[in-house]
């Protein structure tokens, strides 16, 4: 059995499924109306650059603050996300 057999074996077990996207649609579209609402530019543009795996020394010396201050930032940021988002889910 080479590579090929191999793939062909397990194929459709690794095959796209859109409705896993679906299940998660409402808890992604809560989670995108806080981050547009409820969080400040800074604290987006900080966000946006912690998704990117930037790091805080990077993101602090891109924006002219200090790592600390980004580190600040972003324990404040996932408090206003998860606080938010449990709110509304009740």
């Amino acid at each position: 059995m080479d590579n090929r057999d191999n793939y062909n074996a397990i194929k459709e077990d690794y095959a796209f499924d859109a409705s896993i996207f679906s299940e998660d649609e409402g808890k992604v579209a809560r989670i995108k109306w806080i981050i547009d609402n409820r969080l400040s530019d800074i604290d987006r543009k900080i966000l946006l650059r912690y998704v990117d795996c930037m790091s805080y020394r990077k993101m602090g010396k891109k924006m002219n603050i200090s790592h600390m201050t980004i580190r600040k930032h972003i324990v404040r940021i996932r408090e206003v996300i998860l606080k938010e988002y449990y709110k509304e889910a009740e």
